[in-house]
């Protein structure tokens, strides 16, 4: 028979996932804060970059920070720009530059710059409107009333302008798993993982899914990634062994619960699941203890009955 998940454990809602701040700013990179006036030996120079902040509608930023590191060092300063946008930073080293500009409700454009000896032509920085915030509550609404594809176009949105949101990779992937596209569920949940690879949820979640797959070994490499003395539910790797029940892997299955049940030994549900695994393989004889150790600890447990029933099965 085919198990579910249990308590909802592998569903989340998507919008409580992510934390957005609703100014993308802040220090970045490593530079070190300084005022352009006082330019460190290691970057000093005969060499000028001056610019210009503007919005998508040509009108000048005012305070916005330009954040400038040397990449020989990776050390650098800040500029602010003026009322109009401008901003200067002389008497810097010629050489290649990183550049980062931030304003308040703008998103951060970052990009490099060969900066010659002398005065160098002027730039013109573009900063587009940050409209994440909005788009991230579309987004959730969308996802919560079942609007998936508008969902994701909007998540999507968000990931465009804040890259460094890797966690919104994980609300991309539970909008394919809804609709049961395992495949790209499986991709974005890759993505969310680079950012954060020890995330022991996100490890099930990819398990769970390359068993959908009919990818048993994908499964077992997730699954091994996932620090057992981080987990504080055995239910995490109980779904993992119940998605392996569900396509008759029973080998992997036992695998798993011989993990749950040596972290938890006082939860009674892993040994039902671990007798039906080793029933599943044609293993009765080794399935019965399981189930009696089942029934001892939860008589009256949601399984009794039919813990009951596979051992009097047993020949």
């Amino acid at each position: 028979m085919p198990f579910r998940f249990r308590f909802g454990l592998a569903v989340c809602a998507a919008g409580m996932l992510l934390t957005l701040p609703v100014h993308a700013q802040g220090r970045r990179g490593g530079a070190a804060d300084a005022p352009a006036a006082q330019v460190n030996a290691q970057w000093k120079g005969k060499s000028t970059l001056a610019g210009k902040v503007v919005d998508e509608a040509g009108k000048g930023v005012a305070d916005a920070k330009v954040t400038l590191v040397l990449a020989e060092i990776n050390s650098g300063f800040f500029v602010q720009t003026k009322k109009n946008g401008e901003f200067e930073a002389k008497d810097i080293k010629a050489g290649e530059w990183r550049l980062q500009t931030e304003a308040p409700n703008f998103v951060v454009v970052r990009q490099t710059v060969k900066v010659a000896d002398g005065k160098n032509p002027a730039l013109s920085i573009v900063v587009k409107r940050d409209y994440s915030p909005e788009l991230l509550a579309k987004a959730d609404t969308a996802f919560n009333a079942g609007q998936l594809d508008e969902a994701r176009t909007e998540y999507l949105k968000v990931l465009e302008a804040h890259p460094e949101l890797t966690a919104i990779n994980r609300a991309i992937a539970f909008t394919y798993g809804k609709e049961k596209n395992n495949v790209e569920a499986l991709k974005y949940l890759d993505l969310a993982l680079a950012g954060n690879p020890d995330d022991a949820v996100l490890l099930q979640l990819a398990a769970a899914t390359s068993i959908e797959l009919n990818d048993p070994t994908r499964a077992m490499t997730y699954v091994s990634r996932i620090d057992d003395s981080t987990i504080s539910d055995p239910d995490l790797l109980v779904n993992t062994a119940i998605s392996m029940l569900n396509r008759r892997r029973s080998a992997e299955a036992t695998t798993v619960l011989d993990r749950v049940i040596a972290r938890f030994p006082q939860a009674a549900d892993p040994y039902f699941y671990r007798g039906y695994a080793k029933l599943q393989a044609s293993k009765g004889a080794d399935a019965k203890p399981d189930l009696e150790k089942y029934l001892e600890m939860s008589p009256a447990g949601a399984q009794a009955d039919q813990a009951k029933q596979m051992i009097a099965s047993i020949k």
